[in-house]
């Protein structure tokens, strides 16, 4: 450190210190070894980064996703690299669907310790002059409706078994500033606070609840939509809108650290809100952007 009449005279220690290149005891804290981590949507892009995150801190992974094969293809590559973990389709919109397989895969693996609500969808947003009520209803069954079905049938486990879990539910920058649209942007803001709800709803049981709301993070799908495999993220408007106009487009052109994130930075940011190192924290929104919401 220096200042104005030059630098701090730190006193020199009698002995040499010599410190060990980890601490044991932060080691042990982000450790989740043979805990129960569920993660939805976990196929492809953050939801795979956050899955394969967790099993490298020693949990046995479960990938939900309707994507049968990107779902084994995940489940494989972690296996291979030496962690646990297992692959089951789920349809998060069903309610039904949900709740029997949460209360399986409880009884088959002995309890449910962390569940990750990453399943998402920003397909068919846009101005609302161009929102049919099928749109508006879509986006938010995935982006609001699964989170309600995923956090009830995973909390029943868990007070059911006495466990002190954790929930991370995955929303996004755009829950805290408006960028894609209504349908788009509305249920991210309602996770936001549907998350702080829930957590003190939960807390007399232990249960923790927290959010990760992540910033640019380039994934396989928008790969897809730029090569027109699929169709684009939101719809063209058919009347002026100040949806991604000039001030919103500058913001997210212009993010302070000059990147976007990874997909194992968001991965590492559940870690943190899962392991007990976090373990006084609930109710928060971890907004993971590169600083993209201080503009």
């Amino acid at each position: 450190m220096r200042g104005s009449s030059g630098p701090l005279p730190f006193a020199k220690p009698a002995t040499r210190c010599t410190l060990a290149p980890m601490d044991e005891r932060l080691g042990e804290l982000l450790s989740l070894d043979g805990r129960v981590a569920l993660v939805t949507g976990a196929a492809t892009g953050i939801g795979e980064g956050i899955a394969k995150v967790l099993a490298q801190a020693g949990a046995r992974v479960v990938i939900l996703d309707i994507d049968e094969a990107g779902a084994a293809r995940v489940a494989s590559q972690i296996a291979t690299t030496g962690g646990m973990a297992l692959w089951r389709r789920l349809d998060v919109t069903d309610f039904e669907a949900v709740s029997t397989a949460f209360a399986e895969l409880a009884e088959e693996l002995g309890s449910i310790d962390i569940l990750v609500n990453n399943a998402g969808s920003y397909q068919g947003s846009g101005s609302i002059h161009d929102l049919t009520p099928e749109l508006w209803r879509k986006l938010m069954a995935v982006n609001l409706d699964s989170l309600f079905a995923c956090c009830k049938a995973a909390s029943r486990e868990m007070v059911a078994r006495k466990t002190r879990g954790s929930i991370v539910n995955i929303t996004s920058v755009d829950g805290v500033r408006p960028y894609l649209g209504v349908n788009y942007d509305t249920p991210k803001a309602g996770a936001n606070f549907f998350t702080q709800t829930l957590a003190l709803d939960l807390a007399p049981h232990g249960i923790r609840v927290n959010a990760v709301a992540p910033g640019a993070v380039p994934v396989p799908t928008l790969d897809r939509v730029r090569r027109g495999e699929l169709p684009p993220i939101v719809l063209p408007p058919s009347l002026p809108s100040g949806l991604r106009g000039p001030v919103s487009g500058q913001r997210g052109a212009n993010i302070p650290l000059a990147r976007p994130g990874t997909t194992e930075e968001m991965g590492w940011a559940v870690l943190y809100l899962c392991s007990a190192m976090a373990s006084y924290v609930t109710g928060h929104v971890l907004v993971v952007d590169g600083g993209w919401c201080l503009l």
